[in-house]
């Protein structure tokens, strides 16, 4: 026989409880109402380590006692109980108090019984993750000793997985830069929480902060603001950091005069006061966008909020509400969206018509095409729908409708036209492909054929744009600049691009018999494209007085409401 089967007995220690001199220890409760167990297993154990800890022994002598020390102590590693004590099922109550009430899935639980035989339900063992069953009498010290290394070792691997799902939980829901939570968090709670009101704060031109200073320069104002909020704004703790610029908190159950004046002081605090980050002084602008309850998807309307805001030259707050004027253009967009697919499936985009004369004859020459929306009966110009198209994806799609009617038309005439094209048709790489197909169907020669360039965004430095025209240009197509002198068309584009024609903007012309300024920028579009030798289109030329001004300046093409409007036919040779 082993020597390790046989127990030596000493006096049993007053505090019921020994703990060997290393630290820290491992934690281990002792369940059994028979003391002479409690005896025999600390005297078993008492020498006992794994991983450089010591055990501490706590006894407890019924189901009470073992709850209280359970309820003092959530931390022990393992339990070893008795099933029967003062009643047959006492140690089974304290195996549901520890897996339901304390919800603790991490303590190891090994029982012990002096009844040979009498062991829990399989179906038992496995609900309440039941780790051993063993019989008194096979527990001897070497066993006892294998028992407590496997529990342990299985307490220890499920500790550090729990503290990793705690690690990676804490990452998930907190900025790493601020340490308050993130958006993971946000979302949570807002699940969660009822009666929200959303305070989103922008910061205006955070990443000029970045690209001018380092992005450790806009840390440090991050980290600055979410301490300022946390200290300076003690009515909330849901306080998130949800992009690189971007705040919010959370406020529950209160009207919207409480959150502005909230709003007004965190505004005071923020840019009133500046920023001292080494040398550097520096001051912000901020933003405020606000939804309260009983609106749904806060996130969203305080950002629309945060948009309207920026218009405000005073304090930008804004709350959200359905007159914003950004809320009635995303109407408008989902409206004209979806009465612009149905118009593309029934073939009610078309081609309009409007005469283009030669200033010295007033003769057409040309004529451009204008796309039409027909709804109801109703003729839509593109003022209504053209937004919501670029915004749908459809633009590409209409300008090749309108091309196709255009050439169809113009295959019974020798007349030249011209269609207006977009910077989103020149970013679709079939698009020159597609515009030569049509051209080769009806039989149209390329020199016929003008493209207007609209600009959403300047496309001097598109790459894929200018590769779109030069191809154009190789292929025969003449190009030209609509609207002129406003928003991005301008002369830094006949610079860059190898245009034939420019159409000066209405806004010049239509005004341009009273108005000394339109005059004066008319004067120099036309001083410039007389020298790199561009010709010149007037459009909006709406009276025989706005006529013979701009023949005199002498501008080559007139286009406009005094030679006709547009048709969806042509006024001759149609």
């Amino acid at each position: 026989m082993n020597k390790n089967d046989f127990l030596v007995f000493a006096e049993e220690e007053n505090n019921n409880t020994i703990i060997n001199s290393l630290e820290p220890s491992w934690s281990i409760l002792i369940v059994d109402d028979d003391d002479e167990v409690h005896t025999v297993t600390k005297l078993a154990l008492h020498d006992f380590t794994f991983d450089n800890k010591s055990l501490n022994l706590v006894s407890a002598y019924s189901e009470k006692e073992a709850k209280e020390k359970l309820l003092e102590n959530n931390d022990f590693a393992f339990i070893l109980l008795d099933i029967v004590m003062e009643s047959n099922d006492a140690g089974l109550k304290i195996i549901d108090y520890i897996r339901n009430e304390l919800n603790n899935h991490l303590i190891r639980i090994i029982i012990r019984t002096g009844q040979p035989g009498y062991a829990p339900e399989l179906e038992i063992i496995n609900l309440y993750d039941i780790n051993d069953y063993k019989e008194k009498t096979e527990l001897t010290s070497t066993k006892l000793y294998t028992t407590t290394r496997t529990a342990l070792s299985q307490y220890k691997q499920l500790s550090e997985l729990e503290n990793k799902k705690d690690e990676i939980y804490h990452n998930l829901i907190t900025d790493s830069i601020t340490n308050l939570y993130s958006r993971a968090k946000l979302y949570n709670d807002l699940n969660e929480l009822d009666k929200i009101g959303l305070m989103l704060i922008d910061i205006d031109s955070f990443s000029t902060i970045n690209n001018a200073y380092g992005y450790s320069v806009g840390d440090t104002i991050l980290i600055s603001i979410a301490n300022i909020l946390k200290k300076e704004i003690p009515e909330t703790s849901f306080i998130y950091r949800i992009e690189s610029d971007n705040f919010i908190l959370l406020f529950q159950n209160k009207n919207d005069e409480y959150l502005l004046d909230i709003a007004l002081r965190i505004k005071n605090i923020l840019v009133k006061n500046p920023f001292k980050i080494e040398d550097l002084t520096l001051f912000i602008n901020i933003s405020i966008g606000i939804a309260n309850y009983p609106n749904d998807h806060l996130l969203q309307k305080s950002e629309m909020a945060i948009n309207a805001s920026r218009e405000k030259q005073d304090n930008k707050i804004e709350f959200y509400s359905e007159n914003l004027d950004s809320i009635k253009t995303i109407n408008n967009n989902l409206f004209w969206s979806k009465k612009l697919t149905k118009a593309i499936d029934s073939n009610n985009i078309v081609a309009y018509f409007q005469p283009i004369v030669d200033c010295k004859t007033k003769k057409i020459v040309k004529y451009e095409t204008l796309a039409r929306l027909i709804f109801e009966d109703i003729v839509y110009t593109p003022i209504h729908f053209l937004g919501a198209a670029r915004n749908a994806g459809l633009l590409t799609k209409i300008t090749k409708i309108v091309f196709e009617q255009a050439c169809k038309i113009f295959s019974k005439n020798e007349l030249e036209f011209s269609v207006n094209i977009t910077d989103h048709d020149l970013m679709d790489k079939n698009f020159t492909h597609t515009l030569m197909e049509y051209c080769e169907k009806y039989k149209i020669k390329t020199t016929r054929v003008s493209l207007e360039i609209l600009e959403e965004a300047s496309i001097s430095k598109n790459i894929q744009a200018i590769n779109s025209l030069k191809e154009l240009k190789k292929l025969g197509f003449l190009l030209s600049i609509d609207d002129f002198g406003v928003e991005y068309s301008n002369f830094s584009q006949l610079k860059h691009l190898d245009i034939d024609i420019v159409k000066i903007d209405g806004s010049f012309i239509k005004d341009i018999n009273t108005n000394k300024n339109s005059q004066y920028i008319t004067e120099s579009i036309l001083l410039y494209t007389k020298h790199i030798e561009v010709k010149t289109i007037a459009e909006f030329v709406h009276s025989e007085e706005i006529f013979n001004e701009i023949n005199n300046l002498g501008i080559d093409y007139a286009q406009g409401y005094f030679f006709g409007k547009p048709k969806i036919s042509l006024v001759e040779n149609d």
